[in-house]
């Protein structure tokens, strides 16, 4: 049925004049008598008039509809072979998981507290800046033979960096005083001339 009949369905309905559409060709035609009907029902709703539309005992209806319905009683499938082998695995493998983890968790425990008191006792030596290379300019060999210098060598080592450090302050310094020192006679002859 096209849009243009369901309109005229609608008008009728409504109570507006239509053309072409009486109650007799309603009657004739069996589509547009069911599309009547369901838009009539659609304004019974719409104004709450639906009293003999809607069943009360809809629910008891369908509740002896379903135990009406035939029971379907299947076997249940035998678990394979495979499958209670994996569950027996699961079964085994999942306590030692669990102890494995508790003992991960309990050795970085361990460890974490080893760490914690090895920087304490480093905390007290003053702690120097990352270098690629040494003041010396070789680079400390890179193998588990290599002897570790005593703390005697290192803090000798040490004060022979803070006196080289201390020699070129000094130089700077020196520095600054000369270039002072030489911009304050031109200064001086400047002024005469003022």
């Amino acid at each position: 049925m096209s849009n243009k009949n369901s309109e005229s369905i609608s008008a009728f309905l409504d109570s507006y004049e239509t053309e072409g559409l009486s109650i007799d060709d309603l009657k004739q035609d069996h589509q547009q008598l069911d599309t009547f009907g369901r838009y009539h029902m659609i304004g019974d709703i719409m104004r709450g008039e639906t009293g003999q539309y809607i069943m009360p005992d809809l629910a008891n209806n369908i509740a002896v509809a379903i135990a009406a319905e035939p029971t379907v009683l299947a076997p249940q499938k035998a678990p394979s072979l495979a499958h209670r082998v994996k569950a027996k695995v699961v079964q085994f493998t999942k306590p030692a998981g669990q102890f494995a983890i508790a003992a991960s968790a309990a050795g970085l425990m361990v460890l974490g507290v080893q760490q914690a008191n090895v920087v304490e006792e480093e905390s007290l030596v003053p702690s120097q800046v990352f270098q690629p290379m040494p003041f010396g300019g070789v680079a400390d060999p890179v193998s588990y033979n290599f002897e570790k210098p005593s703390i005697t060598q290192q803090k000798q080592d040490l004060i022979k960096r803070q006196q080289k450090l201390q020699a070129i302050l000094l130089d700077h310094q020196k520095q600054i005083k000369l270039q002072a020192s030489s911009s304050q006679p031109e200064q001086r002859q400047e002024q005469p001339e003022k």
